[in-house]
């Protein structure tokens, strides 16, 4: 359990506009209650919070109009986080569909993440190995097929801003990084994080002005300063499909902001799958390999045909791409 000071909550509004380099704060609306976590379905246009302590998960349609609530599942949190499951993936041995909202308690012990269905029911859930009661964010990486958690800074020493990528499957530890090994001054308070267009982590932290993007295996790539107002976040939920993300600040406050670098959403069909500015048989090695279970440092999708499978067409279709084929 934490006690931190929140910023106050505003009315709704929509806004345009903010100096040059930040980020642009486009929409706005008060969901009415400190919160914790937030996770956006861009398919669906819905926004779902989870209140400090709630018992609910709060949703919202992308203007800000109530829908009906979930039942939380687990026990109630101030370290928590709600995320969206971008792809489908098995949790715990149980399939989950693409769109079920996920949420993650780091309350007490190790987190645990579970999947709620549109009705409420829990459909699977998985005790990780990762966490020391303050894991206050996570989200599915469809291009790794892992979880990654992120712990906030008070258990300090090594436990501290420590992020973690996970087995969805066992629930273990895959790797292990401190957001301060690679950015001294970017801490985690209350927070979260989520999966960009391109694959990297882009972290919040009531602590902070900016928004943090570090690649998956904790590499600094950038701090995107936030608009004036927008402060005290602890909730954050990509739309990679327009560039924009939606935020949360602990007051209860979700807010839409936009004016993210074309970096961080790739052209879909990029056949430089392995980010080295060239496109090349290097980009096919890559891809046979990551189709076949290795390592996806980068954090593609390996779904290049996006037919909603990983396979061999995959590979084929962007033997083709490279070839100059155009995309499938």
């Amino acid at each position: 359990m934490q006690v931190r000071s929140a910023w106050g909550l505003g009315a709704f509004l929509v806004l345009a506009g903010a100096a040059c380099g930040q980020l642009t704060q486009v929409a706005q609306f008060p969901t009415g209650a400190s919160s914790v976590g937030l996770g956006f379905d861009s398919e669906a246009d819905v926004v779902v919070t989870y209140p400090s302590f709630g018992t609910v998960l709060k949703r919202y349609s992308g203007v800000g109009s109530p829908m009906s609530d979930l039942a939380r599942p687990g026990g109630s949190a101030n370290d928590a986080d709600v995320d969206i499951a971008k792809g489908a993936f098995v949790l715990g041995g149980s399939p989950v569909p693409a769109g079920t909202v996920l949420y993650i308690g780091g309350e007490s012990g190790v987190a645990e993440v579970y999947a709620v269905s549109s009705s409420g029911t829990v459909i699977a859930s998985l005790v990780t190995a990762f966490g020391t009661s303050h894991v206050v964010g996570g989200a599915y990486h469809t291009g790794r097929g892992t979880l990654f958690l992120v712990q906030d800074r008070v258990p300090g020493g090594a436990a501290a801003n420590r992020v973690a990528e996970i087995d969805p499957a066992t629930g273990g530890v895959l790797q292990t990084w401190q957001v301060t090994a690679s950015r001294p001054t970017f801490t985690v308070n209350f927070g979260d994080l989520d999966v960009g267009g391109n694959g990297n982590l882009f972290i919040v932290s009531s602590d902070e002005e900016t928004v943090g993007e570090f690649t998956p295996t904790g590499a600094f790539v950038a701090e995107h300063a936030l608009p004036s107002g927008v402060t005290s976040l602890c909730g954050i939920g990509f739309d990679a499909s327009r560039c924009e993300a939606w935020v949360l600040n602990t007051s209860g406050v979700a807010s839409r902001l936009a004016g993210f670098p074309s970096s961080v959403c790739p052209t879909p069909c990029d056949p430089d799958v392995n980010q080295d500015g060239n496109v090349d048989q290097d980009d096919v090695t890559y891809l046979i390999n990551v189709v076949g279970g290795g390592e996806n440092p980068t954090g593609i999708d390996p779904d290049f045909n996006a037919d909603g499978n990983v396979d061999q067409d995959d590979v084929s279709a962007l033997i083709n791409t490279v070839g100059g084929g155009g995309c499938p």
